[in-house]
């Protein structure tokens, strides 16, 4: 019978402490804190199939008295394949019909008068869902660029988060509220991951978890997923390959990199760019003005604009009515 080791010991607690972690990360985590039990990464990994039952020979199986962890093996295939890594990229749907799309809050350089000019909007509109379209909050003190030496602590850009989604939840109690993260949301989870792999995934640390979306009912959409409205798509803006589709005009820019309906944040600029094609499809691309401060400390000369959008739904055929607003001294237009 197969004799339990030391290392088998320390897989099985960590297995029974964190049982839905995929493989390669538990496999850094155990290998970071335990690392004068283990040559490398992959041993670990190799131990962990062997603790799940999805390694070793037959006989070797057969001589395992405890399987408590034993988990069902993946089905292999006829060229014998690794394991895949690829990402979701599934879009995450809206199916609401009248939508407040807001993007490029980042707290704590938002500007007030300019989201609550927004959430009015909406709720003139009797809106079912609001969709932040990345960028909510800004973690100037963790970024790898410039860092802005005025800048709040993280607690403080926490603490002025979760007063915001507590209260948007409060004048919107039966609306679907739905937050896609930007480049600048996803700063936290690379912060961890680069400076603190060792609780990068336990669950108390994530962001999800520190904001309270589950509490005030957010969904959240990650790993850079698009967002579908009907035949629009959202994007914040980021995931356009060679760093983003910026420029002159970024709804034509981003238009060039997708021909496709979509509407993005992360620019802070509103432009829109339409085309018809050979069989009479038309293809609009919108991108929407910011909610924060228009002269940060990195770049106070820019052309910036406040705006956010608003969309009416057909659910039944995905025909969608966009209203690309800017606000001006106060005022929507």
């Amino acid at each position: 019978m197969a004799k339990p080791t030391i290392k088998n010991d320390i897989v099985r607690k960590y297995l029974k402490k964190f049982p839905k972690s995929p493989n390669a990360v538990l496999a850094r985590k155990i290998y970071n804190e335990n690392k004068t039990s283990f040559v490398g990464v992959e041993a670990v990994r190799t131990m962990i199939r062997t603790v799940t039952g999805n390694s070793g020979s037959d006989k070797y199986k057969s001589s395992v008295k405890d399987k408590s962890l034993y988990k069902e093996a993946k089905k292999s295939n006829d060229y014998c394949l690794p394991e895949s890594y690829s990402n979701d990229f599934t879009p995450y749907e809206i199916k609401q019909s009248r939508i407040l799309i807001i993007s490029d809050l980042h707290f704590p350089y938002q500007n007030n008068k300019a989201i609550t000019l927004a959430l009015d909007y909406g709720k003139t509109k009797k809106v079912d869902c609001i969709l932040i379209n990345g960028d909510l909050i800004d973690f100037a003190n963790i970024s790898r660029h410039e860092r802005d030496f005025r800048a709040r602590s993280i607690a403080e850009e926490f603490d002025a988060v979760r007063a915001f989604l507590k209260s948007l939840r409060l004048h919107f109690p039966k609306t679907k509220i739905v937050l896609k993260y930007g480049n600048h949301d996803e700063r936290w989870e690379k912060y961890l991951y680069s400076k603190a792999p060792e609780i990068f995934d336990v669950s108390d640390f994530q962001l999800e978890i520190l904001l309270k979306f589950g509490e005030l009912k957010i969904d959240v959409v990650k790993d850079k997923r698009p967002v579908k409205l009907g035949k629009l798509t959202a994007l914040h803006g980021h995931e356009l390959a060679g760093g983003g589709a910026g420029g002159v005009n970024p709804a034509r820019a981003t238009f060039l990199k997708t021909i496709d309906s979509v509407i993005v944040g992360h620019y802070h600029k509103t432009s829109q760019h339409t085309e018809t094609t050979l069989t009479g499809e038309v293809i609009s691309v919108n991108s929407v003005g910011c909610l924060c401060d228009l002269n940060p400390l990195y770049m106070p000369i820019n052309k910036h604009n406040l705006g956010f959008a608003y969309c009416e739904l057909n659910i039944k055929t995905g025909e969608y009515h966009l209203e690309n607003l800017k606000i001006i001294k106060d005022k929507v237009y």
